[in-house]
Parts: structure tokens; sequence; C-alpha cells
């Protein structure tokens, strides 16, 4: 297994009157492959969930295994967990510290005491998983767009060559076109055969991305599963505060209206199939016998 918490709970502040309980007794394994979708309302606990994973937090109570490192064992080296598991925060483009996109992209495997030529080929290595060229290893990573920023951040985690990445929000207040670029990568990398693990208010994002959803409240899982099936309990999720997709609302309107769909759609290109099957058939019913279709067909 990549990641095994077990009855892991976390309180911020013990002992004093800010005293906070993030997580209850929260059990949940990330197996090598998969593509975790991590959703719930605000303060459910998602962040924290996360942190646990690369040891930047370590349980109140239960234990956490990181390829087989106990975080809560102070002889455990942190720094052997982040290299294997890489955590990509909201807005990471806001870590940026360093003179250049080289001197930025280096210095996690620097710190690993990585020879300089493996530092090197890990650099470009990483910017060019991210779809940024060469030519920017010189720039200032803050004269560069929003974007790029962003991808530079993410470059910066995946030169530590992790096997497990997390991210928290790695699509917020990014414009269209740079949200979809870093999605893009994001499945890509998924399809290179990382594990991810995707914390995400954006219900479409998870229906498109994640083979796996896993839904957080007041710090404890209350829903685990394929999102296919999960996507389908409307009601359980709005009792959360959580919508399903569009695509998978739209559907269920429809086939409530009559309209021949399956309803099974979570995602939009699966809702276009299942409208277009359906207006295919309504104007086949519709076609006279023997005949071509007359007037306008509707539905």
């Amino acid at each position: 297994m990549s990641i095994e918490l077990e009855h892991v709970s976390y309180v911020y502040n013990p002992g004093t009157p800010a005293q906070w309980q993030a997580l209850r007794d929260v059990s949940l394994t990330i197996r090598p492959g998969e593509f975790v979708g991590l959703i719930g309302a605000t303060g459910s606990g998602k962040s924290t969930l996360v942190q646990h994973m690369n040891g930047l937090l370590r349980p109140t109570s239960g234990r956490v295994r990181v390829f087989g490192m106990d975080t809560s064992d102070p002889r455990t080296d942190l720094t052997r967990v982040r290299q294997r598991v890489g955590l990509v925060f909201q807005y990471p483009e806001h870590q940026l510290f360093a003179a250049t996109v080289a001197e930025e992209l280096a210095y996690g495997p620097t710190n690993l005491g990585l020879a300089p030529e493996e530092v090197q080929r890990r650099v470009r290595w990483a910017l060019r998983a991210v779809g940024l060229g060469e030519e920017l290893l010189t720039r200032s990573p803050f004269s560069l767009s929003g974007g790029q920023a962003r991808r530079v951040a993410l470059a910066g985690v995946l030169a530590m060559r992790p096997d497990v990445l997390v991210l928290d929000e790695p699509a917020a207040g990014l414009d269209p076109l740079g949200r979809r670029e870093i999605l893009d990568l994001i499945r890509n990398l998924h399809r290179e055969g990382m594990t991810i693990v995707l914390v995400s208010h954006s219900m479409e994002d998870v229906a498109e991305l994640a083979t796996r959803v896993v839904v957080l409240d007041q710090g404890r899982v209350v829903m685990d599963g394929p999102p296919r099936e999960l996507f389908r309990r409307h009601r359980e999720l709005a009792a959360l505060g959580l919508a399903a997709p569009v695509a998978a609302q739209l559907v269920d309107a429809l086939k409530a209206r009559g309209w021949p769909v399956p309803g099974q759609a979570v995602t939009i290109r699966e809702a276009v199939a299942e409208v277009t099957a359906a207006l295919a058939a309504r104007r086949r019913e519709r076609r006279p016998e023997g005949g071509r279709e007359g007037g306008r067909a509707g539905v």
C-alpha cells in the first residue's frame, strides 16, 4: 500500500480555548496507481488529512504509514517520506522563492544530496513533464504568467520524483485555459503511473478525473467509492452541503421528465452521449413506417 491511515484523529491547539478537532477516527488506504478525489464542505478536514499523508502533520492519535514508514515514530526520516509523497498546496506559486526557474527546480533534489548531474536531469525532466520549455530555466519565476508559475511550482515537487502526488485545489484562481492545462497535466501524470490524491470543490473535475471518491464531513470519512456510484447519491450529498456534478443533475432531470436516457452520466461528455442517443431514438420513433419523418421532430 502507498499510504495507510489507521484510526487517525487530529486536534489543533489541544488544551487551549481554541482547541478544535479536525479529524475523527479516519481509516483510509491509498493504493498504488489510484486517482482519489477528496471532497467535502469547507472545514470538513480535507487539508488537514492530506497534510498527514507526507508527515507535515502527525496524528494526535492513530497511525499513518507511508510506504511502511510510521510518521509518528520519531526515528522515521520525514525527508524520505516527503520524497515518496509530494504535496502541492493551494496557490503553490506563492511559495516560489529562487532567483531563477532552474534554481527553484533544483532546490529539492539538491537537498536530497543527489549528484549535480542527476539534479540537472531531474530539473529538465520536471520542466518537460509540466509542458514548459528549457528557455524558461534562466527566467525569474516571478516574471512568469500565473499558469506558468503554477506549473513551475508543480515541477518543483515533481523534481523530487515522488510516487504519490497530493494536490490541494491545484486549479484554484486560474483562468479557464490555465485550469484546463493544469487538469490535463494531472491526468497525464496519472496515465503515466503516478498515484494522485486530488482535493477539489469542483465535482465536475473530480467526476472527470478520479477513479475513486472519498467524502469527508466534520472530520470523518462518510462516503467512499467509485464516482459513478457515489455521485448518484444526490440526497446524501446534498445533506452534506455538496451537489452532484451538473451532468448527473441534468440527466436525472431529463429522465424524470420522461426522456429515454439511462441517467448514469457523471461527466459532460457522458451527458452529451446520453442526450444525443435519446434524440436519435425519438427521431426513429417519430419517423413514419416505410417513409421519411414528416414535420419537425422534438422532444
